[in-house]
């Protein structure tokens, strides 16, 4: 999503670009996964100011090896493989309305991992592919007109906002088909809309539906509109819905603000919250939850420590779109910290290598702890012969409760200057302890990424 932003965006100081930005989170494994090599920032999408279709054409090689090792009670699955995805994303013709069209091809090698990688490598439509070696699929196409400084797209892209963020932390990343529209006609204003009927998940190569992510319902469409505001230099507001057709309709807002200088201290307070209502045929159930985080965090210099707390109001789990980091809910990093009632805790250390003569280098730790878990009445309603949405709320033969806690750490590093430049080596470390009747048990995931960005024009 953005090359680092939410894991440094509470401690950067400059303030925003001109450009408005779209909606953000300090949620670090969003960035973290999101953001695994580092691009430049995308100019202003202005026709009058294009040089062409062919003038304005880019095409881009990105290698990314990735090593994967997840240990959880029961289960023990690893994988080793490169993925390459080669990109070519054409400018716009000249005139009032310009046109153009986006392709990408994406491939990979699997170096390792066998039965039970699941899409750490290929995943077949039946649950195949544990033998498949390499494979290649059109990650992406489309095609795209701009007015003024607004541009269209139909077709499998990767979007980002609070509701479809594709979850890239594989090989390679997923997408979504469908139309999205991009406006940023008002300065410090960005305006999106979009609706979409299919994903290419991580690990495939074929379309499938859309569905839950913890239900497990597939749906046909899912449609979303929203803006982000720059109201002052340190200070950015949100506002998005969505309906994914007959199972829900969400609604997000968001407000960050900074302020002081990194020189001495400089505070960045964040609040967001979703509230999510079944509608039309409800095909998971009656919904009505809401769901909030708020944090505060401090810098110093290259060092911030971050302290955030979030709590689930309603019997349901706050759920999301399969495929997405769309859960900007500040605490959710290797487990979501979802479920009904639940409360949680976040204390996170950050330190940014650039103000300390390290440029290129950064980190982070955390600690969380989460509490006051309780799924009985979604549980009593749904029994114990319960469909495959009201599964998520027992465990062990008991409605979900209890305690958790987890641990992580994340350093990186983006080679500054040389023939490596802008290559980026990620390590993702981390130990959530579950309890017994805690939906999420406990689990190691260690998981290290090497990427290779490649510019040809």
């Amino acid at each position: 999503m953005q090359a680092l932003a939410t894991m440094t965006s509470a401690c950067a100081e400059e303030p925003p670009p001109q450009v408005a930005q779209q909606a953000t989170t300090p949620n670090a494994l969003v960035g973290a996964e999101s953001a695994l090599t580092l691009k430049p920032p995308a100019p202003v999408s202005s026709q009058a100011r294009g040089a062409g279709f062919a003038a304005d054409s880019r095409f881009d090689l990105e290698w990314r090896n990735y090593t994967d090792h997840f240990h959880a009670t029961g289960v023990s699955r690893h994988a080793w493989a490169e993925g390459v995805q080669a990109k070519f994303e054409s400018g716009f013709t000249r005139g009032a309305i310009g046109l153009g069209l986006d392709a990408a091809l994406f491939g990979e090698l699997k170096l390792d991992g066998g039965r039970g990688a699941h899409n750490m490598v290929y995943a077949g439509r039946h649950g195949d592919g544990e033998r498949r070696l390499a494979w290649a699929y059109p990650g992406m196409y489309g095609v795209k007109a701009r007015a003024s400084e607004s541009v269209l797209k139909y077709g499998l892209q990767d979007v980002s906002n609070p509701f479809l963020d594709p979850h890239d932390n594989r090989a390679l990343p997923p997408a979504f088909l469908g139309a999205s529209l991009l406006s940023r006609e008002v300065d410090g204003l960005s305006m999106q809309a979009g609706s979409f009927t299919k994903a290419d998940p991580r690990g495939q190569t074929n379309l499938t539906a859309l569905r839950t992510s913890y239900g497990r319902v597939p749906f046909k469409r899912v449609s979303y509109m929203g803006a982000t505001w720059d109201y002052a230099p340190n200070g950015t507001a949100s506002v998005y819905a969505d309906q994914a057709d007959d199972v829900w309709r969400q609604y997000y807002a968001s407000l960050q603000h900074g302020f002081g200088s990194i020189r001495s201290i400089r505070l960045t307070g964040f609040a967001n919250i979703y509230s999510t209502h079944d509608t039309g045929a409800a095909l998971q159930g009656p919904i009505h939850s809401n769901a909030y985080s708020v944090s505060l965090s401090a810098q110093h210099g290259p060092h911030g420590l971050l302290v955030a707390y979030q709590k689930i109001l309603g019997d349901q789990f706050f759920d999301y779109i399969d495929e997405t980091a769309g859960v900007y809910l500040v605490n959710s990093m290797d487990v979501d910290y979802n479920a009904p009632h639940e409360q949680s805790l976040q204390l996170r250390y950050t330190f940014d290598g650039k103000h300390a003569g390290v440029a290129g280098f950064s980190a982070m730790v955390w600690a969380q702890q989460g509490w006051g878990a309780d799924a009985s009445l979604a549980a009593q309603r749904y029994g114990p012969n319960a469909p495959s949405f009201g599964a998520p709320y027992f465990r062990n033969g008991q409605p979900v409760h209890g305690r958790h806690h987890e641990f992580g750490f994340i350093p990186s590093y983006v080679v500054q200057s040389g023939p490596l430049r802008s290559a980026k080596v990620t390590l993702i470390a981390q130990w959530h302890v579950g309890s017994d009747y805690y939906s999420d048990s406990t689990n190691q995931v260690y998981r290290l990424l090497v990427t290779m960005p490649m510019r040809f024009f």
